[in-house]
């Protein structure tokens, strides 16, 4: 009978190398795992950045061209700096705002020199129409305003004080690269906006950089869109000529003033020169005829349209014989 063969087992040596190396193996397979899913959660965090960033910037760009211009005082503007945007808008509608009007802000905090991650935000709050009478942002580019504005209490019990529609925003990182969330049209360069150049400006870009990982140079994303103010209102153009017709009398005729929207246009007639009391201050007709007498008389009108924007011409010299 032939004898079964022996079986052998490892002996301890080779048992021991064959383990070390299993492990440099799976040590360095771990090691490559390791470092894909740490890029791939990179890869991720980014991705959700720039989404939320472009959520964020469609949102801004959305409700500038639905900006609504407040026939009480009509602007499209209330406040514009490079990181700070205030306007009023359309939203949803309801029993006590039918029109669904509220005013917006738009807002990224000032970070530390040392940068601070709660800094890193674009901020909006919202004031619904039952409390619009009540400005509380200045215009003023010169006066600084706290972003978020905690001293802001919505009207409606609930509404939360300001909501945090993108994080991992940089434009304001540590004091050092700064970079405009908010740029106009009407050549200033955003950071000399005034209050009286808010009437001037049609058209917004809205650049938002993003960075999860701020100190991560190569990470930053920008996001940049642009938005018309399709509602803007433009001042009517006032302007007029006269046409002499002796015997002391003039023709004074407004009829080439006009309004870039195509609105109706009012008037007012003033003369600067003449003394109180005279015919032709408070005259109201586009077209009239003015027997002031012989003399040289300085004169304007002011044009103002269905909206109250109202222009006054440039100040004419003219001599009746």
């Amino acid at each position: 009978m032939k004898l079964l063969r022996r079986q052998h087992g490892f002996t301890l040596i080779e048992a021991l190398v064959g383990m070390s190396l299993a492990m440099v193996v799976f040590g360095a397979t771990l090691t490559v795992l390791d470092v894909y899913m740490r890029q791939s959660n990179g890869v991720t965090k980014r991705f959700d950045a720039q989404n939320q960033a472009r959520l964020a910037v469609d949102r801004i760009v959305r409700q500038l061209r639905n900006v609504a211009s407040p026939l009480s005082s009509p602007k499209l503007l209330e406040r514009a700096t490079p990181y700070d945007i205030v306007f009023q808008t359309i939203g949803a509608s309801s029993s006590s705002n039918p029109s669904g009007t509220e005013r917006v802000r738009y807002c990224v905090p000032q970070d530390t020199s040392a940068g601070s991650s709660s800094n890193w935000e674009l901020i909006a709050q919202v004031q619904t129409y039952a409390t619009s009478s009540n400005d509380p942002w200045s215009s003023d580019p010169t006066t600084t305003i706290a972003c978020p504005d905690l001293t802001f209490i919505p009207s409606n019990i609930g509404d939360p004080q300001y909501t945090v529609i993108a994080q991992n925003v940089v434009n304001r990182y540590q004091q050092t690269t700064l970079r405009p969330l908010f740029s106009y049209n009407n050549g200033l360069d955003g950071n000399s906006v005034t209050s009286g150049d808010l009437s001037s400006v049609s058209t917004i870009q809205v650049n938002l950089w993003e960075n999860p990982t701020p100190t991560v140079t190569g990470a930053t994303t920008e996001i940049q869109s642009s938005a018309y103010l399709r509602n803007k209102q433009h001042a009517p153009v006032a302007q007029f000529t006269p046409t002499y017709e002796g015997n002391g009398s003039v023709m004074l005729n407004a009829g080439t003033s006009y309004s870039p929207d195509g609105e109706p246009l009012s008037y007012y007639w003033t003369c600067l020169s003449c003394a109180s009391g005279n015919t032709l201050t408070g005259q109201t007709s586009g077209l009239l005829t003015w027997s002031p007498g012989a003399g040289t008389y300085e004169v304007e009108v002011t044009a103002t349209d269905e909206s109250n924007l109202a222009t006054t011409s440039t100040p004419q010299w003219i001599t009746v014989t």
